[in-house]
């Protein structure tokens, strides 16, 4: 028994285990009633279901988070199915969570959209189709497109007010043999309900034993001239006149929007049908009385009226600038539509008037559509057609040529370079498949305007589709419809129409849907210092960029700076010396940011080169100066012992004879000269001096120089007439500064001023005093 009970605990704790690590797998759907205005707050409304193992969530409670409020679900997320409803901030409506058991770990799955309640449904038209099984198949059409699940269920209540329904998931139903009494009368209707809301049909009255389908009309006959439409029922019990039928039909151009006429029996006439027009037609009926029931559409019937002579004018546009007879240009022109054509056109006429006065006429060839040789972007240009000029084409005019005639002429008008032109405020808004266009002009400048032509062509390279639209001159705004690509720049450009020229006013650059850019093709630094460099990059072509490039985006890791769209450089300053950086760039769109373009680079070491160069030149400068200055003002104690000669003022008297006598300072009257010899002391070790023979030391006797002294300088005591000679001196080759005072001549004679001693003091302080023998 005891053992029994640990079974039963260990069971438990194992089974609670279990349930505890299970995870709660349900799926919340919100929707939100896209119909209703929205306010400061919306209505939610949740719809929960378990997804599979619905067991596992017994211990489950869910709860619904919209910020930090909570809704919890009146029971346990083991139930299948649970809804609830609730207000919301409309900013918040997209930001709902849930989460089981308050355990954040274990989230639920929630998707929040926006939705409509049903429509009533049309009223159902109930037939039996196959007289074998004899049920009845009632269908209906649904109103409007929920956006959201809805289930549609026929209703049906017999003569004795018994109600029965049928759900369906589509637009019909069918009520079998077994539930409801044959030749008795019905009512049923339809109702269409989801989580938004419910929605009921009108109610169709029938009797079962007269509601079997007839079989179509048979035997028809269509013709063209005149459009007739002629067919056949089968209808046993009445006769012609009894039977009812409907016609529907459609032009080939309007083959969505079909004509119904009621009230015919047998055949049908088309009055006024326009020329060389294809119309298509179909036909049902019922066989009256009671019967009420129509048949089917029978099978479609097409025929084409005969054609008429064209009426109307071609659209003719160009691409011409101002003064196109000096450059090459293009003129476009719509093919004519058939309604105005009213035949098949066989070419096109133009007539080109020239500079010289002549006229010539040229053949263009009507293309045929579907056409495989044609290129992709011919293809999507069906309707338009080009003829290009040569400079000197003064004026053009084209027309249409059919098989019953030529349509009248078209005068193509040349841009022209008008006048000062008012402000424009051109705005181009892209929607799906479709170019919102408006303007704002002067009023007073659309008084003389004919019309306005708004022009968009596609900015792709080689694309011949340009295409425009005439717009009256009352009119600011239009909407250009097309094959526009997505995520394709298109130049839509403003043109104002006077009686006989053209003048273009603005344009701008607009997408139908804008994508995210590309890559920035190119990007690279330069100019790279120590903490400084320039980012330069390519910008991204207008065919290529996806979208208008609101700006750029530049950063160094994760950090980046917006830099306007027209800017293909930046400088980076405040870098670190000697660091690698990683730089990107990517361009931004209405769509959001681009794919990045990433490049490294590493800036320089910072160095006082050039500190150090101007340091090193200033300071040359200085010592060069400071040695110059030294070179002019040398100190007493930088020159050698022995003076020289050139700075004794007796020895230049002596030595130029042609000297002017000049005046002295009376301490230099009284000279005395006297003659020496001048020997180097050798020392006694020093060996004897070489030979005359070696080229290092040479002797050289030195004759004794007389020297002319004016007014008998050159006279003895004695009064000799003769000179004292001198005595021969010889010295070493590196002593000849010493020659000047080896022939010195000494001499007492004194004449006039030079009879008075002249002694400076350099000459008392350096030359060595001398005593006659």
């Amino acid at each position: 028994m005891a053992w029994q009970n640990v079974k039963v605990h260990f069971v438990t704790i194992l089974y609670l285990w279990i349930c505890s690590q299970v995870s709660c797998e349900v799926a919340v759907n919100c929707w939100w009633n896209k119909t209703l205005p929205v306010g400061h707050n919306v209505s939610v409304l949740c719809h929960m279901s378990t997804q599979g193992r619905a067991n596992s969530c017994g211990l489950c409670q869910l709860y619904v988070i919209k910020l930090d409020h909570r809704h919890q679900f009146p029971s346990t997320c083991a139930s299948t199915k649970e809804t609830f409803n609730f207000s919301i901030a409309a900013e918040h409506r997209e930001h709902i969570h849930c989460m089981c058991n308050g355990n954040t770990s274990e989230t639920c799955n929630v998707t929040v959209r926006g939705g409509y309640p049903p429509f009533p449904p049309s009223r159902p038209d109930c037939a039996i189709e196959d007289l074998e099984d004899e049920d009845i198949y009632c269908s209906w059409t649904k109103s409007n497109e929920s956006m959201i699940p809805t289930v549609y269920t026929l209703h049906w209540k017999n003569y004795d007010g018994n109600v029965k329904s049928r759900e369906s998931s589509s637009e019909s139903a069918v009520i079998n043999r077994r539930d409801y009494v044959k030749s008795t009368y019905t009512t049923a209707w339809v109702t269409a309900k989801n989580v938004l809301g419910s929605a009921q049909s009108e109610r169709s009255f029938f009797n079962t034993g007269h509601i079997v389908r007839p079989d179509p009309p048979y035997n028809i006959n269509l013709t063209s001239d005149p459009l007739e439409f002629i067919w056949d029922m089968n209808c046993d019990r009445v006769g012609h006149l009894d039977k009812s039928c409907q016609v529907q039909y459609h032009a080939r151009n309007h083959m969505l929007d079909w004509i119904e006429v009621d009230d015919c029996q047998v055949m049908f006439v088309l009055e006024d049908p326009q020329p060389f027009t294809q119309y298509s037609f179909r036909v049902r009926c019922h066989c009256g009385y009671e019967e009420e029931v129509m048949s089917n559409w029978s099978s479609v019937y097409s025929v084409r009226t005969p054609p008429a002579a064209p009426v109307g004018q071609l659209d003719v546009w160009s691409d011409c600038a101002p003064n196109s007879d000096k450059s090459s240009c293009n003129v476009y022109w719509k093919e004519m539509p058939l309604s105005q054509a009213r035949g098949e056109i066989i070419n096109y006429i133009v007539t080109l008037k020239l500079k010289n006065g002549q006229a010539e006429v040229k053949q263009v060839t009507r293309q045929r559509r579907h056409t495989e040789s044609w290129q992709l972007a011919e293809q999507s240009c069906l309707q338009l057609r080009h003829f290009a000029l040569k400079p000197g084409v003064m004026g053009v005019f084209v027309s249409a040529n059919t098989s019953m005639g030529t349509s009248d002429p078209t005068y193509m008008l040349f841009a022209e370079r008008g006048q000062r032109m008012p402000e424009v405020n051109l705005s181009v808004i892209g929607e799906s498949q479709a170019l919102r266009v408006s303007w704002s002009i002067h009023p007073q400048f659309s008084e003389s305007v004919l019309e306005y032509v708004v022009q968009h062509v596609s900015v792709v390279p080689h694309c011949l589709c340009l295409n425009w639209v005439r717009v009256k001159r009352t009119q600011k705004s239009v909407t250009l419809t097309g094959d526009f690509w997505n995520y394709t720049a298109y130049n839509v450009s403003l043109f104002a129409v006077f009686n006989n020229h053209s003048t273009f006013l603005t344009s701008a650059i607009a997408y139908t849907l804008e994508g995210v850019p590309p890559k920035v093709p190119q990007i690279h630094v330069k100019n790279i210092s120590h903490s400084s460099a320039t980012l330069i990059w390519s910008p991204i072509p207008v065919h290529e960029s996806n979208g208008v490039i609101l700006h750029y985006l530049v950063g160094i890791k994760e950090t980046g700076f917006n830099i306007s769209s027209d800017r293909t450089s930046m400088q980076l300053s405040q870098l670190q010396p000697a660091q690698q950086y990683h730089i990107w760039v990517s361009a931004v769109s209405a769509a959001g940011e681009g794919a990045r373009s990433f490049t490294t680079f590493s800036t320089d070491e910072k160095n006082s080169y050039a500190t150090l160069l101007a340091v090193f030149i200033i300071l040359t400068f200085l010592v060069l100066l400071f040695c110059i200055f030294k070179l002019v003002y040398r100190p007493t104690w930088c020159f050698v012992k022995i003076p020289d000669p050139i700075n004794s003022k007796a020895f230049k008297h002596m030595n130029f004879q042609h000297a002017w006598p000049r005046l002295c300072s009376p301490s230099e009257l009284n000279i005395k000269i006297s003659e020496l010899e001048i020997v180097e002391k050798l020392d006694r070790d020093t060996p004897t001096p070489p030979s005359e023979t070696e080229p290092e030391k040479i002797l050289i006797d030195v004759e004794p120089q007389h020297f002319q002294l004016p007014n008998g300088l050159g006279r003895t005591n004695e009064g000799g007439d003769e000179p004292e000679e001198s005595n021969r001196g010889s010295i070493l080759k590196h002593g000849s500064w010493a020659k000047e005072y080896s022939e010195m001549v000494d001499t007492d004679e004194e004449e006039e001023w030079w009879d008075q001693q002249c002694v400076s003091d350099y000459e008392r302080h350096f030359l060595p005093a001398v005593e006659a023998n």
